[in-house]
């Protein structure tokens, strides 16, 4: 029993290993004992990079096909609608100029200026001493010119004449017709002793026609 008891001397000549332990100066040589390694964060993030990138050039493609689509719908659509569009502007065009003669044409029938009606009553509100020798009617919406004698070359003539420019110019029937009544001209005439006068009676503006 005692031999058993008895430690072992053992073989001596058995080669004796030295216990490892890790040298906490030299970092590098340190087990890396974090749960998730560092290799894993750096690779995941560029990987995130490559994937967003390539998201972005994506992206970008297709807006570049998109637009470049829709650029062809719309030169597709202009092509196809072109001779459309020509044809309305020719038609409106025609349209414009028939107006502008059927707008004429009533203008003509709606006036209600009578030159009959205006030659009586020139004559009913003419002063005496004022001798009217034409009157040139120029069409409707144009204008009337009358042209007058004054006996006399004085003073007093002159006023006669200046009084019926007045007159005319405030008289309620002609105001309905006309814009204007002036004296363009008013000159002396030494043969026959008289003033020569001119009177323009101009139209009222017709109202615009609306679009």
């Amino acid at each position: 029993m005692l031999s058993l008891l008895k430690k072992s001397g053992g073989d001596k000549t058995a080669p004796q290993t030295i216990p490892w332990r890790p040298d906490f100066r030299d970092f590098s040589r340190l087990p890396d004992t974090k749960t998730v390694r560092t290799d894993f964060f750096i690779n995941f993030a560029a990987v995130a990079v490559t994937l967003a990138v390539a998201l972005f050039v994506a992206h970008r493609e297709w807006n570049i096909a998109s637009l470049k689509s829709s650029l062809a719908d719309v030169e597709s659509r202009i092509t196809t609608t072109a001779p459309q569009s020509e044809r309305a502007q020719a038609n409106y065009a025609r349209f414009v100029a028939e107006q502008k003669k059927f707008n004429e044409a009533y203008d003509l029938v709606r006036d209600p200026f009578r030159f009959g009606e205006f030659l009586v009553h020139l004559g009913e509100i003419l002063p005496p001493g004022i001798f009217v020798r034409r009157v040139d009617f120029r069409g409707p919406g144009q204008s009337v010119s009358v042209i007058g004698v004054v006996p006399g070359l004085d003073a007093a003539a002159s006023d006669v004449a200046s009084n019926f420019v007045r007159q005319l110019q405030t008289d309620p029937v002609l105001g309905v017709h006309f814009e204007s009544v002036s004296l363009t001209n008013l000159g002396r005439n030494v043969e026959e002793s008289s003033l020569n006068l001119e009177l323009v009676f101009t139209f009222k503006k017709a109202p615009a026609a609306k679009k």
